[in-house]
């Protein structure tokens, strides 16, 4: 299928389905006379503030949960980004050390820098890193997951950061009670998964152990061993395969009787040690199937966590959530920098809501603060241009309000103010003229408007201005060898949001549930921070534009569902007028499956199609595969039987790729994808 059938692929179906939603109230029955079944749009949305349902949030958010994760049986994290419109994974999604995202346009250079605060990762809470060299900034294996939220545009980062120009992604851990009902104390989950493409399988063992009424315990290992992977046409790519195995130790204890008052402690590490390419987070200039160095290098990941969440319900005035965090990544190879870099953070984060409800309004105050120290370290004594030491501290308060009238108007308005210091360490030049301590603050406010102009159709709209403040590695890198700083403006985006969205039960059906939620959005960016492409220098582009279009929609029937997600991005430099280098190319994914309830069985079809990229900066090559239209087919199914002697059990299965297309994802740039691929899974839950 050329570039203008995609096109008209793209538009039709999303012409499609607003016809259909918008013919749909005539079949709708009345409100109230089917609960319908919950959507993909229909999940409590936690991260944004008072929870609720997606097509109730004023911005764009979606939500996976622990079998939309099972079902896709994902090698990475970035396999699930294929399903929600504005998300792209960037880096190698194929490999684990190479795990990037961009959300709108808002994500890493090609070898993983310059994305730190713009898109926000967190584990329970914990900030990950993203300015690893020439990797990932996210290392872990899905099997620890239970939740993946998405919060798309600058408005989430009022509770985040004031930097956050794309979204926050916030990634869940298991609990002990994902696997113990009522009555049981102890639950163990055996779990095997086989790839046929990297011939290799992983195994996961889950302990889940309740102590009495008031505590609980998970504990969860992984060991993965696959071997290299095979693309499309039928060729290895060296230095792909993974021996990783990956821990979970989680507990959660209760404070009193009716659970309100809980303390979690979580830790979770994954470790790489094997043989990869220089960069598997990305770096063109690289042949993958022929690179030039292949290095053995050894990788962690550990995040650490301590939280304690006081509900109150008896108490308007008290809703507490305070987390600790403490988040590492260390890396060691001994034929490229034959050293060991790290970066750790260390973070404390309070926020309460107080809440005030009349008869006719609702109201909730959300304020909190956050403070963090971040250091980024490498143990070469001889300073590295490309990765730079150094020191940062940081401070942010911040509130959003939230009222709420006759559950038909919501306006949610915040503030938040964020300190930062860096500090060069002692490897930079820091005794030469220029180098020094650079501190400075950065505001975000915003407001959001949502409005319900019938039972089940609304519109939405938000402003929200961001200030993003350079981090070390922008500000200290001096990669052409001009050892001085780099003094960079901190970035300074003004966004818009319009969207409409709507929830119908009984369309084509009885019991059927249909929602979709349309957002278009535009970013005016001043000193935009990018990296030259000839000088490899970092520095403020005076004015750039990013501005598209979002679609995602959800059916559920009692026999069939079916999911669409696109999306159109486009980013220019305006003074220029060329286009940025960092933008996804158009893209639309559909799900179509059935359902067969009686036997616990779905099964269904995914496809993406995902235009050719042409809208690049001036001189770019755009002959490679990464530049070129693609389109990908997948078939899965699951069974899970709730009763009977095969309760707890669950399988799982698919083939990833059917027509072993030969293609690249544009914001990839480290190798082609992988080819076709069978992969299954066994799992069996054993609850006394």
């Amino acid at each position: 299928m050329g570039l203008v059938g995609r096109k008209s692929l793209f538009l039709a179906s999303g012409v499609a389905l607003c016809a259909a939603c918008f013919a749909a109230p005539a079949l709708a029955q009345d409100e109230g006379a089917s609960a319908g079944q919950p959507t993909l749009l229909q999940r409590l949305i936690l991260g944004f503030g008072r929870p609720k349902v997606a097509t109730d949030t004023p911005t764009a958010v979606t939500v996976l949960d622990q079998d939309d994760i099972d079902e896709e049986i994902p090698d990475t994290a970035s396999s699930l980004a294929e399903k929600i419109p504005g998300v792209n994974a960037t880096g190698n999604s194929s490999n684990m050390l190479g795990q990037n995202f961009s959300i709108r346009g808002f994500g890493p250079e090609s070898v993983g820098s310059s994305q730190e605060g713009r898109v926000q990762i967190n584990v329970d809470g914990a900030t990950k890193y993203y300015e690893s060299y020439r990797m990932g900034g996210f290392l872990s294996d899905m099997d620890l997951y239970k939740r993946v939220e998405v919060l798309r545009g600058p408005a989430s980062g009022t509770l985040y950061g004031s930097g956050v120009l794309g979204g926050v992604i916030n990634f869940t851990t298991k609990d002990a009670s994902d696997f113990l009902e009522d009555g049981q104390t102890t639950a163990v989950r055996l779990k095997m998964t086989g790839d046929s493409n990297q011939n290799g399988y992983k195994s996961t063992a889950i302990l889940a152990q309740r102590f009495g009424d008031r505590a609980e315990m998970l504990l969860a290992g992984i060991h993965m061993n696959y071997q290299n992977i095979v693309t499309g046409e039928g060729r290895e790519l060296p230095g792909t395969g993974l021996t990783t195995p990956s821990y979970l130790a989680k507990g959660t204890f209760y404070l009193d009787e009716s659970k309100e008052r809980v303390l979690r402690i979580s830790y979770n590490q994954t470790t790489f040690d094997g043989v990869t390419s220089e960069a598997p987070g990305g770096a063109p200039f690289v042949d993958p199937y022929t690179p030039s160095v292949l290095v053995n290098r050894k990788t962690e990941d550990r995040t650490a966590t301590i939280s304690y969440q006081d509900e109150a319900s008896d108490n308007p005035w008290l809703d507490l959530d305070v987390n600790l965090s403490y988040s590492k990544q260390s890396m060691t190879d001994d034929g490229f920098l034959n050293a060991t870099i790290d970066y750790t953070y260390y973070e404390l984060k309070a926020e309460n809501t107080f809440e005030w409800i009349a008869g006719s309004y609702e109201n909730y105050l959300t304020v909190g603060l956050q403070g963090k120290y971040h250091e980024r370290r490498r143990d070469d004594p001889t300073p590295s241009s490309s990765h730079p030491e150094y020191d940062q501290r940081g401070a942010g308060i911040f509130a959003q309000n939230e009222f709420v009238w006759d559950d038909r108007l919501t306006v949610i308005g915040g503030m938040r103010v964020d300190w930062s210091e860096l500090s060069p360490a002692a490897s930079l030049p820091s005794a030469r003229p220029g180098f020094g301590n650079v501190s400075d603050v950065a505001v975000a406010p915003k407001i959001a408007v949502l409005y319900d102009l019938t039972d089940t159709f609304s519109v939405f709209g938000s402003y929200a201005y961001t200030e993003r403040l350079p981090s070390g590695d922008e500000e200290f890198d001096y990669i052409s060898g001009a050892a001085t700083q780099n003094f960079l403006n901190k970035e300074r985006a003004n966004t818009v949001e319009l969207g409409f969205g709507q929830d119908l039960n009984d369309v084509f059906a009885p019991n059927d549930t249909l929602a979709y939620k349309v957002t278009g959005f535009y970013n005016h960016v001043d000193d935009l921070i990018v990296r030259d492409s000839i000088t490899s220098e970092f520095g403020n582009i005076s004015t750039a534009k990013l501005y598209g279009v979002e679609l995602e929609g959800a059916y559920e029937a009692d026999y069939m569902f079916a999911n669409v997600a696109a999306s159109i991005i486009r980013g220019e430099d305006v003074d220029t007028g060329e286009s940025l280098a960092n933008i996804a190319p158009d893209e639309l994914a559909l799900t179509i499956g059935g359902k067969l309830p009686d036997h616990y069985l779905r099964f269904g079809w995914d496809a993406r199609f995902v235009a050719g990229q042409s809208r690049v900066p001036t001189g770019t090559d755009t002959t490679g595969l990464r530049y070129q239209a693609f389109n990908v087919h997948d078939i899965f199914m699951s069974w899970k039987p709730e009763e009977g002697r095969l309760a707890g059990y669950e399988l799982t299965a698919r083939v990833d790729n059917i027509f072993d297309t030969n293609y690249q994802e544009y914001l990839q740039a480290a190798a082609p994808a992988k080819g076709r691929t069978f992969k299954a899974t066994l799992a069996k839950t054993f609850a006394f």
